[in-house]
């Protein structure tokens, strides 16, 4: 058997946080976003995972959203804005900034261009 850290999310569903992209609040139920393209609702709400997750490489940049710094390409310093491995992008908050900066710096290669 795998010693591998699982993450309960619900029901008798576990799965390995790095296997995991992002969280995202959906009232008071969570999207959990899978590497491989599946989406699981749970029951569960974000702050409750994200707590679960605080000893892994989970970010919240904002009240919405959890992310897996693994999974992050790079940031926008002027719009305050994270770019995901699938290209999706999420905005910082002004009080989170800071704190982002401080811990991706050793993760994060360099900054991407939003288009417009």
């Amino acid at each position: 058997m795998n010693n591998e850290t699982l993450l309960h999310i619900g029901g008798r569903l576990k799965i390995a946080p790095k296997n995991i992209r992002l969280l995202k609040a959906d009232i008071n139920y969570t999207e959990v976003h899978l590497d491989d393209g599946r989406t699981i609702i749970s029951s569960i709400t974000l702050g409750i995972l994200e707590k679960r997750l605080q000893e892994f490489s989970f970010f919240r940049p904002n009240r919405s959203v959890v992310i897996n710094l693994d999974y992050v390409v790079g940031f926008e310093e002027s719009s305050a804005q994270i770019k995901m491995e699938n290209n999706e992008i999420f905005k910082i908050s002004c009080r989170r900034a800071k704190h982002f900066y401080d811990i991706s710096k050793p993760k994060i290669s360099g900054t991407f261009m939003i288009e417009r």
